[in-house]
């Protein structure tokens, strides 16, 4: 079995957040594509954090046999969760022609999905970055064209659980900015910053505009906690090409008129656009 067969997913959950059923589910997914692509090798890494009991919490949520679990007593943020399980990721061999994922415990892909990404990968040695949207009510749905991406769709629509990438990319971007993301002050852009550096790597992107990727529907109600983050993935990650000043400046108006309509504290804002200087 050579490289190129191989997909890699990496996964963190709180062993105490009561996502037992969903972690499941992606479980149960992931299953179904090893039926339908039986010579596909998957190495699914797991962390469970706030975990006390790695091998009670393995029985009791029913995690396969064949998936490397990893525990830690403490709550890590996630960027550096993920990075933990990367290390042992990129020091294995071989990796340029793997298949890169990041599934959220409560992501999880639709019949087709993964399969026909996992396709275009071994079809298309050139191809090194795929991305969709997400969405509680996701489908594979085969009609929907692939195009190539925008620099603006990759800060809007790639995200961790969207994105699938070649491993040589990886082997350049190689971890999450460990100053983003949930569980640090900036509480978001750790997978905007990852997919950006990506993205200017790739030889070919492709983007596709419909929700083919499980996950739990965006609440617009909690955005405001996600701007900072994502602010300064943009500023450090979006280069000085007009395409990424646009999207900055873009980004920064679209939240100011978040803050005139009373959507977003002006003290969030004002610090989010402090932090972002600083950069």
């Amino acid at each position: 079995m050579s490289s190129s067969d191989r997909v890699i997913l990496i996964t963190t959950a709180n062993a105490k957040g009561g996502r037992d059923e969903e972690l499941r589910r992606l479980f149960a997914s992931v299953a179904a594509f090893r039926e339908a692509r039986p010579h596909a090798l998957v190495d699914h890494h797991l962390l469970l954090q706030c975990c006390n009991d790695p091998a009670a919490s393995v029985d009791s949520i029913g995690v396969p046999g064949d998936v490397r679990v990893t525990s830690d007593t403490a709550q890590l943020p996630l960027s550096v969760a993920r990075n933990r399980m990367l290390e042992t990721v990129l020091a294995q061999e071989d990796l340029d022609d793997d298949l890169i994922g990041f599934p959220d415990d409560d992501a999880w892909y639709p019949a087709g999905t993964l399969e026909a990404v996992y396709d275009a990968f071994r079809d298309d040695r050139d191809l090194d970055l795929w991305f969709c949207r997400y969405g509680s009510a996701a489908t594979w749905q085969p009609d929907a064209p692939w195009q190539t991406p925008s620099l603006q769709q990759v800060l809007s629509f790639a995200s961790s659980n969207t994105v699938l990438l070649r491993g040589r990319i990886l082997k350049s971007v190689r971890r999450f900015d460990e100053t983003l993301g949930l569980g640090t002050p900036a509480r978001s852009g750790e997978d905007t910053g990852f997919a950006l550096r990506a993205f200017r790597e790739a030889r070919t992107a492709r983007f596709v505009d419909a929700r083919m990727i499980g996950h739990r529907d965006f609440d617009p109600s909690i955005r405001a906690k996600y701007y900072g983050g994502a602010l300064l993935a943009i500023r450090r990650y979006g280069g000085s090409s007009p395409a990424g000043l646009w999207a900055l400046g873009r980004k920064t108006l679209v939240w100011a008129a978040l803050v005139a309509r009373g959507e977003l504290p002006v003290s969030e804002y004002r610090d989010a656009l402090a932090t972002t200087a600083r950069g």
